[in-house]
């Protein structure tokens, strides 16, 4: 009973610690994106949205410079109205640039000590500069440039090729010996922004990237998905354009094979639906469905190859397999990963399953 007389005393003093912040005395954040200058200062920009009724949808991009991110805040929020806070940030932006010339390590330590900033902060690599994409001006104006990026990524993460991706995904994969990860890449597209693939590192570096022509297949060999869109040539005399939407895609690993001569298959199985053909009759007779299945497995066995075959050249490895040998293989030591993986024999086995059509001619 006096303990819970106790703890009853003690909950106005705890709630008083709570420093209560009224939207309207603060400017709250809700993108952050940084340049690198030639004098190698950093530009961090602020997308502020304007709480005011007659306002809706409108926003300030405050902007400043020091030698650190960590410092651009406490500069912006010195010649600012207001204080500028990070609570409500969706997304944070790197140029390629600064990645290269910084790296990705320093550049996320600071993001992952700032109390402020949520573990499902999205991080994305802008090709070309931020500030560009940070002063375009969303297609739909009842949202400002922040909102609008990270609802472009969350919707290629639900219903396109993004795979999953944040701050605290994006650090557990980093943070491993050897770890590799990826961030989705965004860039201009005729003053259009998209997401252009995504971008490779290793340990600290970008190293590579993907093109949005194999996102399909990078998302379903990194994760199990539903939703996602693989188009590819049927070989036929038109060469008709086949666009096919995955339903359910995945991929497992299987290691075989002696120590010195591992070897790994990876199985990929796609279920889906043909969104769209080019084709002039319908797509109604299995034969013609058998036909589809077997060329798109072709096309997909050859992609995952030619992808596989890169990161091996590389020493790159985003999928994870060093984690499914290691599951075999107790021992394994990273140090014995890195001469191994490069020449390892990796297999891959593909079916895909048409379970119904949904022709458009």
């Amino acid at each position: 009973m006096r303990k819970l007389l106790f703890s009853i005393l003690a909950l106005p003093l705890l709630c008083s610690c709570a420093q209560p912040r009224v939207v309207d005395e603060v400017n709250m954040s809700q993108a952050i994106g940084y340049d690198i200058l030639k004098n190698e200062n950093v530009e961090g920009m602020f997308v502020i949205p304007i709480f005011q009724q007659d306002k809706m949808g409108e926003f300030q991009i405050l902007s400043g410079t020091s030698t650190t991110t960590s410092d651009v805040q406490a500069v912006v929020s010195k010649k600012a109205d207001k204080p500028v806070l990070l609570g409500q940030t969706r997304i944070i932006l790197f140029s390629e640039k600064m990645v290269h010339e910084i790296g990705i390590t320093e550049l996320t330590d600071y993001l992952y000590r700032e109390p402020q900033l949520g573990n499902r902060v999205i991080l994305a690599i802008v090709e070309g500069k931020v500030k560009n994409i940070i002063n375009t001006k969303p297609p739909n104006t009842n949202v400002n440039i922040g909102i609008f990026l990270s609802d472009l990524i969350n919707q290629q993460i639900e219903t396109g090729n993004g795979p999953d991706t944040n701050l605290h995904i994006f650090l557990g994969d980093s943070l491993e010996a050897g770890g590799d990860s990826y961030l989705p890449l965004i860039k201009l597209i005729n003053n259009e922004v998209a997401v252009s693939g995504a971008a490779l590192f290793h340990e600290d570096k970008m190293v590579s990237k993907v093109s949005t022509r194999d996102m399909f297949v990078f998302k379903t060999l990194v994760q199990h998905h539903r939703r996602g869109i693989y188009k590819f040539k049927l070989k036929d005399k038109q060469k008709s354009d086949i666009v096919v939407e995955s339903i359910r895609s995945g991929s497992s690993f299987e290691v075989s094979g002696s120590e010195r001569n591992p070897s790994i298959t990876i199985k990929i199985k796609i279920k889906g639906q043909i969104k769209e053909s080019m084709r002039s009759e319908n797509l109604t007779n299995r034969k013609m469905i058998k036909k589809i299945e077997r060329e798109m497995e072709a096309d997909l066995t050859k992609q995952t190859n030619r992808l596989m075959k890169d990161f091996q050249k590389k020493s790159l490895d985003p999928i994870d397999l060093k984690q499914k040998y290691h599951a075999k293989n107790k021992k394994m030591t990273y140090e014995h990963w890195k001469k191994i993986y490069p020449t390892m024999d990796i297999n891959i086995e593909t079916k895909v399953n048409i379970i119904q059509t949904g022709v458009s001619e």
